[in-house]
């Protein structure tokens, strides 16, 4: 491996952050651990997102574990999780276990807790079921919202149930938003797509794709998930007040004669 290669691994290891096997506990729990490892290495891992002293937002964060697996060893700085049922209590056939015994963890459910946050509070926001979390009603609201929330620079990681032409209210991606339409929400909500990745429909599932969206390309009809890395870049306006503030400091700084 020539020193460049090397280099390299060593920046991209850098923004890793690897979860620990968890220590052996009770079966059920362990397990329970064991998944929430097995969340983050598939969904988020490959988008190495930057964990250390980041305030941690995760909408949809099921029974806390994987977030709370980053604030105890990947240093992060606060870490909030929200859901519609308390699972890591035991709601929703949940395996309990016990958050607070995790500083700067802190898991709550409604959606009501994203409306008390501040704006620009947080550096990275974790959405693994976006489309089960939030009302079709009222969709592109929330997701300005969660733009919002990201401080610039900040970033999204999403993943995206794109819908097969289904009904029902646990149909993927509302029955009908297809990678286009979830791209054209992120894209109208603010965000600039850092990276995207797709995972296809299983042969058995292409079937009803096909019969239901049957004017769509192939990409569209057999992406079954669409996860995205979103960026919530710099508006014009904090560059100039960047600028002013630059300015205004070299002024003062600026020796007399």
């Amino acid at each position: 491996m020539s020193l460049l290669e090397q280099a390299k691994k060593v920046l991209h290891t850098g923004r890793q952050v690897v979860l620990p096997r968890p220590r052996d506990r009770d079966p059920a729990d362990q397990a329970a651990w064991e998944d929430a490892v097995a969340l983050w290495n598939a969904l988020f891992a490959p988008f190495s997102p930057l964990i250390e002293d980041a305030d941690v937002v995760e909408a949809g964060c099921g029974d806390g574990r994987l977030l709370g697996a980053l604030a105890a060893t990947g240093r992060a700085r606060s870490a909030l999780g929200i859901d519609r049922h308390a699972y890591w209590s035991g709601e929703g056939d949940g395996t309990p276990w016990r958050p607070r015994d995790i500083p700067n963890l802190d898991l709550e459910t409604g959606l009501d807790h994203l409306d008390a946050l501040d704006e620009g509070s947080a550096d990275l926001i974790l959405a693994r079921e976006l489309d089960g979390l939030v009302p079709l009603e009222g969709l592109e609201d929330r997701l300005a919202q969660l733009y919002g929330l990201l401080r610039p620079g900040g970033e999204m990681l999403v993943r995206l149930r794109c819908g097969d032409g289904s009904a029902g209210p646990d149909a993927p991606g509302y029955g009908f938003l297809t990678p286009t339409a979830w791209t054209a929400l992120m894209l109208g909500a603010g965000f600039e797509i850092a990276d995207r990745r797709r995972l296809w429909r299983a042969p058995a599932e292409q079937g009803l794709a096909a019969e239901h969206l049957a004017g769509a390309s192939d990409d569209e009809r057999l992406t079954a998930e669409l996860r995205l890395r979103l960026v919530r870049p710099w508006e014009s306006w904090e560059l100039d007040a960047l600028r002013v503030f630059g300015d205004q400091r070299r002024a003062r700084n600026k020796k007399p004669g």
